[in-house]
């Protein structure tokens, strides 16, 4: 799966590329746009290795995750945006005492946050923006008990909703006035350290589409 999701990051930005030198030299010329719009986006789920007792860690692969936005643009370039999201990634491992064990199981992840973004206006068809969000971030876990060289880690059948919070910076290449494409990176906290484990952090590369109107 990992590779997989690399070839289908690395071919989407490929493609935004392409249409970015695709563009007329007239969208250069426009203004950023005001109002609403809706977007959607997918991409690469990558936690990271979640840090135990006594220096254990419990090690993640990398997975998927796909989103849909609605928002707004106000004239001074603050845009406002709500976002609902769906992610699923395996664990992979559980390292102790110098070893290593394979961990089975998976978690899904359900958002819906809200955000804050300033777009930046270039005076080219690619802007750039930056902000951060924060809401609720609801999982279920999938992992059976797991032992390490005499260390065990409780299993994790259940599911629990906890306060999330990110920053996030992207691209936004013209397609044409009401169309772009969005490619963006995002690191993730989510407040759900639990069994002596610390709170899960994770990076998101995406890339999507949005659509004015």
């Amino acid at each position: 799966m990992f590779p997989k999701f690399h070839r289908l990051t690395l071919a989407a930005l490929g493609a935004a590329l392409i249409a970015a030198t695709a563009i007329t030299p007239a969208l250069a010329q426009e203004k950023l746009r005001t109002g609403s719009y809706a977007g959607v986006s997918g991409g690469a789920l990558i936690p990271q290795d979640t840090d135990g007792p006594a220096g254990s860690e419990l090690q993640h692969d990398t997975g998927y995750a796909i989103y849909g936005q609605y928002g707004y643009r106000f004239p001074n370039q603050l845009r406002l945006e709500a976002e609902l999201g769906y992610g699923n990634s395996d664990y992979d491992s559980f390292r102790a005492n110098g070893s290593r064990a394979g961990v089975n199981g998976d978690v899904d992840r359900y958002s819906a946050t809200g955000a804050a973004y300033y777009d930046f206006d270039t005076g080219t068809p690619m802007g750039i923006y930056v902000g951060g969000g924060a809401g609720v971030m609801h999982q279920r876990y999938d992992r059976p008990a797991v032992t390490s060289n005499g260390r065990t880690l409780g299993g994790n059948d259940g599911d629990s909703t906890d306060f999330t919070a990110f920053g996030e910076a992207g691209l936004a290449y013209r397609v044409s006035s009401s169309l772009e494409i969005v490619p963006s990176y995002r690191y993730q906290w989510i407040n759900d350290g639990a069994q002596g484990l610390d709170d899960t952090t994770m990076h998101v590369a995406r890339i999507g589409l949005r659509s004015w109107f």
